[in-house]
């Protein structure tokens, strides 16, 4: 059966054997300093998310259909999307059962891009720095957006939380009611040019299979 771009988690992420995983937000900044020395900073384009992935030595045939499901994305053409494999789940919620079966949604966003009240969670849930949420937004619902939590909230008992604190801050097109999930969000990226690595068969195993994605908007 044909491929559908962007791959969803089920058709990509789900089938990696991800051994270590760098996920950052990178910024695109240029400093100078003037002659009084004060440190200019200015934006040159939105930080976005920037993972670095390793595999997990596998079997040769595993590495080969790995590395066959990674090459049909034509380099850094099509789109897959990819979740920090560190927080797929809320820090207080480490399987996602206690949010499962509800229905978050933002309620209010600041005028400052960066911090929201969201409700439909569970009573008195807890969310903690460091927690990951993603939604899809726009005309279409076709672009996609990944936020990391800045520092602790605690919902009320109607399952409200507001001052909600996140990164990066929020793109034009976010709006109200817009649903949020919680478990396994994940980022719209793509492969960084000639960043991947097949890696090297030794024996009847294949180790170092790895590569670089870029978020994309």
């Amino acid at each position: 059966m044909a491929l559908s771009f962007p791959l969803n988690a089920s058709e990509f992420a789900n089938k990696l054997r991800i051994q270590t995983a760098r996920w950052w937000l990178q910024e695109h900044q240029e400093s100078s300093i003037t002659g009084g020395g004060e440190f200019l900073v200015a934006d040159l384009a939105p930080r976005l998310w920037r993972a670095d992935v390793s595999l997990w030595p596998m079997f040769h045939d595993d590495a080969a259909e790995v590395q066959a499901l990674i090459e049909s994305l034509d380099g850094s053409l099509n789109a897959f999307n990819l979740y920090d494999p560190r927080k797929r789940y809320p820090r207080s919620d480490p399987k996602g059962t206690v949010i499962d079966g509800a229905s978050p949604v933002i309620s209010s966003l600041s005028g400052n891009n960066k911090q929201l009240t969201i409700s439909g969670l569970p009573a008195n849930y807890v969310l903690s720095g460091g927690d990951m949420f993603g939604f899809l937004y726009g005309p279409d619902s076709e672009r996609r957006a990944l936020h990391r939590i800045v520092s602790r909230v605690v919902a009320n008992a109607a399952g409200v939380a507001a001052g909600v604190e996140v990164r990066p801050h929020f793109r034009p097109g976010v709006v109200t009611g817009t649903a949020l999930n919680f478990v396994s969000p994940v980022a719209r990226v793509k492969l960084v040019p000639g960043s991947f690595e097949p890696g090297t068969a030794r024996r009847n195993i294949t180790e170092g299979m790895s590569f670089q994605a870029q978020q994309v908007i």
